[in-house]
């Protein structure tokens, strides 16, 4: 039966705080400079002569919102799940856009994310995928020549990696999945589909698996910066047929994914 096998879904995880919106009675904490504390002070006296709360656009960030109350002296900070902005190029913020490109060397891109993330344009020198967040890094890699992928909007498809297989990719604002899209009954018997080997390098990062499958890549202080949940197959008709997990050891070092 023809079927699409779910390798991996991986995505920043975000840090946030215990709260989805809260309060202060003080200048927001990032505000040490003069230009800040001015534009922070400026924000409340713009608040309170109007009657509506005004945003404190220095203290953005891709998942925070800073506003002046109308009250003079508080604070609204609002907190999103997932990120609202991301960073431009040259400094400022621009809409996330999940929207795949070709860059100038040739690979692929999001037009903004909120992690840096790039895909292979083809060929067998860069990897399959390269996230990147705060100097640390996971690179998957494709254990065979990739042909030039096909982009439809934040999907990359690279057409026959297999005989009657494709493999797709496809961005969010802060990570990725990727799937092998089995064609035919004749490729889905294929024994070279019982396990794909990937090649898993990290930078700073150390990849664990847990209890139910799936995986985390942590710092040094065992935070999560990247996560994936356990690799799933399901058939055409997209009911679940079967689980298949990862077997990823505990080590920064090349790892081999089990699809």
């Amino acid at each position: 039966m023809a079927g699409i096998a779910a390798v991996m879904v991986l995505s920043a995880v975000p840090v946030l705080d215990t709260a989805a919106s809260a309060a202060s009675a003080a200048v927001p904490a990032a505000a040490t400079d003069t230009a800040e504390l001015t534009e922070a002070r400026q924000a409340l006296a713009d608040a309170k002569e109007t009657g509506a709360r005004v945003e404190v656009t220095g203290e953005r960030s891709e998942r925070t919102t800073v506003y002046a109350n109308p009250d003079g002296y508080s604070f609204t900070l609002e907190e999103s799940a997932v990120p609202v902005r991301a960073a431009a190029p040259g400094g400022g913020w621009q809409a996330p856009d999940a929207t795949l490109e070709r860059r100038a060397d040739g690979t692929v891109a999001p037009k903004a994310s909120a992690v840096e993330m790039e895909f292979s344009g083809g060929g067998s020198g860069d990897p399959l995928v390269r996230i990147e967040k705060g100097g640390r890094s996971l690179a998957l890699g494709w254990p065979e020549k990739l042909p030039v992928p096909e982009l439809d909007g934040s999907s990359a498809v690279y057409r026959e990696v297999m005989e009657g297989v494709d493999l797709r990719v496809i961005a969010s604002t802060e990570g990725f999945r990727h799937l092998l899209v089995v064609k035919t009954p004749e490729a889905a018997a294929n024994p070279e589909l019982q396990q794909v080997d990937y090649v898993l390098k990290a930078e700073g990062l150390k990849v664990v698996k847990g209890a139910a499958g799936d995986l985390a890549a942590v710092d040094a202080d065992g935070k999560r910066v990247f996560s994936a949940p356990p690799a799933q197959m399901w058939d055409s008709a997209g009911a679940p047929e079967a689980v298949e997990t990862a077997e990823v050891p505990a080590s920064p070092a090349a790892a081999a994914f089990g699809a």
